[in-house]
């Protein structure tokens, strides 16, 4: 019974490693967006690099964006969504548009920030897939 019992406590601490894990890898993920460096992304820096990536996604530079161009960092269908003028792709105007609502649905206390623990989020996850 004793082995039981030892066995389920260290079951228990391997399953809980992976928790402390995490944020060791989003701060990395933090310091790829944070130019100033105080440890969360504001909207402009989202913003910025939500542009840099619009403009490294564009390889014909044509000012838009459609979903191949988009490698999976929209589905078709939320490429649908943001799509106003149902032209099939995303300008720059409307891509940086999906990343401010993203920005937004990230920041669940609004504070105008996202720090470590809001970016290891699934909204977080969805951000950084725009802004990489």
């Amino acid at each position: 019974m004793a082995f039981r019992l030892s066995s389920a406590v260290l079951l228990a601490a391997l399953v809980a490693v992976p928790a402390y894990a995490a944020p060791t890898t989003t701060k990395v993920d933090i310091a790829a967006f944070d130019p100033d460096k105080d440890g969360t992304i504001d909207l402009k820096e989202a913003l910025a690099a939500g542009s840099a990536a619009f403009d490294k996604l564009d390889p014909d530079k044509d000012g838009t964006l459609d979903a191949k161009e988009l490698k999976g960092r929209v589905s078709e269908a939320d490429l649908k969504k943001l799509d106003p003028d149902n032209d099939g792709t995303l300008d720059k105007k409307e891509y940086l548009a999906a990343v401010e609502a993203q920005f937004k649905a990230t920041d669940p206390d609004n504070d105008g920030t996202i720090d470590a623990k809001e970016l290891a989020s699934p909204a977080g996850s969805a951000l950084v897939n725009l802004i990489r």
